[in-house]
């Protein structure tokens, strides 16, 4: 698997959409689920100025399931990602805890 970067970033898009998807259904009434939601976007942003086309994944994990799996995704050729696609994935991933 280390030698397909452009497929890990890929899968790693796709959990990142599923969990900007369910945050965005989301309903709370802080508007967290809302907020969070919207910094998915911002990282999908990220994703995208690298040109980074999303793969299908299945949407059977939740927001914060979803945010660990693109960061391990991820995190195999850290070299391969910006340093601010690893601060709104840490970021995330702490705000879904």
């Amino acid at each position: 698997m280390a030698g397909d970067p452009q497929g890990r970033l890929s899968r790693a898009l796709g959990h990142v959409r599923n969990a900007s998807a369910a945050l965005l259904a989301g309903s709370d009434g802080a508007d967290t689920a809302l907020l969070l939601g919207l910094a998915c976007l911002d990282l999908e942003d990220l994703f995208a100025e690298l040109e980074v086309v999303p793969a299908f994944i299945a949407a059977d994990l939740s927001p914060a399931g979803c945010i660990e799996e693109a960061m391990g995704l991820v995190e195999v050729e850290p070299d391969e990602v910006s340093v601010a696609i690893w601060a709104a994935l840490l970021a995330l991933r702490t705000r879904l805890r």
